[in-house]
């Protein structure tokens, strides 16, 4: 992922775009810590799977809003993003607009 490592300082970054689920091939382990996490929460999907993809999600977009006067843009491009599914693991606070028009949606924050 290219956004990991980045650190652009102060507003130079407006955007940022997170093109796509990281979600990662289940491998033997990924496997059982999904039953590990079922056995003991059952949310083991939630926990082992979807969890970490989501942390590499929220940090790609959280290279744009780095301070509380920090102002930006992120633009998640997935469908499945929308899905409940996946949205549930978005921050409660997050003011998240779903639109396929976001190109108006951006000029429309940066114009405010």
């Amino acid at each position: 992922s290219y956004g990991e490592g980045i650190d652009l300082p102060g507003d130079l970054l407006k955007c940022v775009v997170v093109v796509g689920l990281p979600l990662q091939q289940p491998t033997l382990e990924t496997k059982e810590l999904i039953k590990y996490y079922d056995s003991k929460f059952g949310k083991g999907w939630d926990y082992g799977y979807v969890g970490p993809a989501f942390s590499k999600t929220l940090q790609s977009a959280g290279r744009c809003i780095r301070s509380e006067s920090d102002r930006g843009v992120v633009v998640f491009l997935d469908e499945r993003y929308t899905w409940p599914n996946y949205f549930k693991h978005f921050p409660i606070d997050w003011n998240i607009k779903v639109t396929k028009l976001y190109c108006d949606r951006i000029k429309e924050f940066f114009q405010k």
